[in-house]
């Protein structure tokens, strides 16, 4: 397959890929030309923060997978890309631990007022007197916003140092993750209200979302605690930054940024904030998950979704139906046998039934076995065509997992 990378990535996984007979090239963003004959002709697309728009996956005609070298996935059109029939997969969990040291890092420079005190010292002034005045992060409360792979790295960093964890209630969490929570101590909230009246320390770990954007607002802002903390290593746009430039103003509020609504594309530019200007705060350049293990880690999920996807499971697909589809689900028990699902599509289309979801599995056995295909349909079938099912000659028999539809 001919992978295209349009952000850079380690050189070892690109190797590996080679290695397993892909054709892999880095997109020239320099030649615009170029660039675009290397995305129309690519059948993989990989990308960490470059936009992958309806146009540039329109315009590639052999493209089946975009791959988000990360956690989220804002940056590419996913509707477009389910429209298309591509899909978009990304790697979760492996920068986890970089955006959390990156996070608990932000803490301790603000909480030690680290930024100012080093261009004192570069300045030749020494002030310990000023300095001197710290909190201290034990017995301090944290809520922490997104209890992702991100936000339990965070929690258990935060617990080591002797803080006291704080997060919402959620009834979507796993089971796994509740009980993850219940091992670190974490203290549930029912509301956003009575979990930042709490905070001495807000970090957000959280995608950006229609119900995300701007959520730290003037509200969100106004019942925080006089003098806490805000954290923001996740996506930009979560905060509306006037209400945050307002509330370092006129609330003391003390603020650590990894991302910025209007941040640069490229990695190297002249840009500014007026955050940069405030005393009470700390930044850095999007770097969260800039680690030497982080893009290590990354660059194998990336290896590990190309080889996932040649097999036909892509792992950690983002637009692929959770649910089942359909009206009516059957299994049908076949012999594996050349031409058995092409027989049964075939009578199911010419009843008119749409097939929504299918899986056909291959049972294990010392002879040879049978399969059973899962199938979702669009409506529910007459007897009749179960009937003509089972009248097939490799069908073995059609088990209806839903009412069948009464004859009429």
């Amino acid at each position: 397959m001919l992978l295209c990378f349009l952000d850079p990535i380690e050189g070892a996984e690109i190797a590996t890929l080679e290695s397993q007979g892909h054709k892999c090239v880095v997109g020239n963003r320099e030649n615009v030309a170029e660039l675009q004959a290397q995305i129309r002709d690519a059948e993989v697309l990989i990308v960490r923060s470059t936009q992958v728009t309806r146009t540039m996956m329109t315009s590639a005609s052999q493209l089946g997978l975009v791959i988000r070298a990360g956690a989220g996935t804002d940056n590419i059109d996913v509707e477009a890309a389910s429209e298309l029939g591509i899909y978009v997969c990304n790697v979760p969990g492996q920068n986890a631990v970089a955006v959390a040291e990156l996070t608990l890092g932000l803490i301790i420079a603000l909480d030690r007022d680290l930024a100012e005190s080093t261009k004192d010292l570069r300045a030749s002034h020494w002030n310990k007197a000023k300095y001197s005045k710290a909190s201290g992060l034990k017995g301090r409360n944290i809520a922490i916003f997104g209890f992702g792979s991100i936000g339990r790295e965070v929690a258990t960093r935060a617990r080591a140092f002797g803080m006291t964890l704080h997060a919402l209630m959620d009834n979507r969490r796993s089971a796994e993750t509740i009980e993850q929570l219940g091992h670190l101590g974490v203290t549930l909230h029912e509301t956003t209200e009575g979990l930042l009246a709490v905070a001495d320390i807000v970090t957000l770990h959280l995608p950006l979302t229609a119900e995300t954007e701007h959520m730290v607002n003037e509200e969100f802002l106004g019942r925080m605690k006089s003098g806490a903390t805000l954290i923001n290593t996740a996506r930009g746009r979560l905060l509306d930054e006037s209400a945050v430039w307002r509330a370092m103003l006129n609330n003391d509020l003390r603020v650590g940024l990894d991302v910025y609504q209007d941040e640069p594309s490229e990695s190297s530019s002249q840009w500014e904030t007026k955050f940069a200007h405030m005393d009470n705060f700390v930044g850095s350049h999007h770097i969260g998950a800039s680690t030497d293990q982080a893009r290590t880690a990354v660059a194998k999920g990336v290896v590990s979704t190309v080889r996932g996807y040649e097999v036909g499971l892509p792992p950690n697909c983002v637009n692929i139906a959770v649910q089942a589809l359909g009206e009516c689900a059957i299994a049908v028990r076949h012999r594996n046998e050349v031409g058995a699902l092409a027989s049964i599509l075939t009578c199911l289309g010419t009843a008119g039934l749409n097939v929504q979801q299918m899986r056909n599995e291959i049972l294990k056995g010392t002879t040879e076995a049978a399969a059973v295909a899962t199938i979702h349909l669009s409506q529910r079938l007459l007897r009749r065509t179960v009937n003509e099912l089972e009248a097939i000659p490799c069908v073995i028999k059609v088990d209806v997992l839903a009412p069948t539809q009464p004859e009429r």
